[in-house]
């Protein structure tokens, strides 16, 4: 199932893009402003970390980037765990940019979840290619957040170089053992959205500034 953002044709028709918002950390290096809760760890569903995955000749992060405001709809998820996961997201998560079904699939961005679930209006066009006929308007089966870009990674960080680094191969040594072996991209790799832990995610941006030679 391909997990594509609308195309662009489409964001002429949306009336509720998100406004602008000021951000704490301009580089987008900030992972949350939020607190850890006593108890919380790091897998748990409180660290407002996601990886999302687009298929780059369907949506890119460039095409996120030159999108009004930087703000593109999130839509055409078509699996019920994906869209659950969508349905938690709060105003202010971070995400992955992931590529996916490509020549080298890799984390190639960053994002921020800037609206909460809505219904997916593209379910309902015939035209679109995430169409659902069993959708309604009043009961339609699928949701959709918008994303605004926040920056691009300084190098990307590949799936293949993520396996190594899992096995205890990569440049990291154990660390990388450690922080991604249980990580949802390299162990239920077609699930389009997932949530991200924060050491997953502090140990993929270690990767971003860590020489791959």
């Amino acid at each position: 199932m391909r997990a594509a953002l609308g195309a662009l044709a489409h964001l002429g028709k949306m009336a509720r893009m998100a406004p602008k918002r000021a951000r704490a950390v301009a580089s987008g290096l900030a992972t949350s402003t939020k607190k850890p809760k006593a108890g919380d760890d790091d897998g748990d569903a409180s660290s407002g970390l996601w990886l999302v995955k687009s298929e780059p000749d369907e949506f890119s992060l460039d095409d996120l980037r030159a999108s009004h405001g930087g703000v593109a709809q999130w839509d055409g998820v078509r699996n019920a765990q994906a869209r659950n996961l969508m349905k938690t997201m709060r105003v202010g998560d971070r995400a992955f940019f992931y590529h996916s079904s490509c020549k080298v699939p890799a984390v190639v961005g960053i994002c921020e979840v800037v609206t909460t679930a809505y219904p997916d209006p593209t379910a309902l066009d015939p035209k679109a290619h995430g169409f659902d006929p069993k959708s309604t308007p009043s009961n339609n089966r699928w949701l959709c957040v918008d994303f605004e870009f926040i920056r691009a990674m300084s190098r990307t960080v590949t799936l293949s170089e993520l396996r190594r680094e899992a096995a205890g191969d990569g440049v990291t040594g154990e660390d990388g053992a450690k922080a991604l072996a249980s990580m949802t991209l390299l162990n239920r790799p077609r699930l389009s959205v997932q949530r991200v832990t924060r050491v997953e995610w502090e140990h993929v941006l270690r990767l971003e500034t860590t020489s791959n030679d």
